[in-house]
């Protein structure tokens, strides 16, 4: 899974240090093509996030863009209830509700005789 990072802020952690895309890439343990690519995209595998924080001194975090999809680590209850409601089957929920209400009215006639 493909993390993506601040690249503005990438490249002005680098540019701080003075430091070059090759001498940034060769302190790192990266290739030159990597930086290359991260700076311009803002994208990279974990192990490459990894190995930026570590030759920065910097918690990941720091550097990563967290969407709106991350956010919602732990679905909440009304989610849940509004992803149950728009994936069922309407016409089989009406169906078997309207069999539990016929069920509930018949055993409620019964009970009561």
């Amino acid at each position: 899974m493909e993390m993506k990072l601040d690249k503005a802020k990438l490249k002005q952690l680098r540019e701080s240090k003075a430091w070059s895309q090759s001498y940034f890439a060769e302190i790192s343990g990266l290739s030159l093509r990597t930086i290359q690519r991260i700076e311009k995209s803002g994208i990279a595998s974990p192990e490459s996030v990894k190995s930026i924080c570590a030759t920065f001194g910097i918690q990941i975090n720091e550097l990563s863009v967290v969407n709106e999809h991350q956010k919602e680590l732990a679905p909440s209850f009304s989610g849940l209830i509004k992803y149950k409601i728009s994936s069922m089957d309407k016409k089989a929920t009406l169906i078997s509700f309207s069999i539990a209400f016929v069920i509930s009215f018949i055993l409620t006639i019964i009970l009561t005789s």
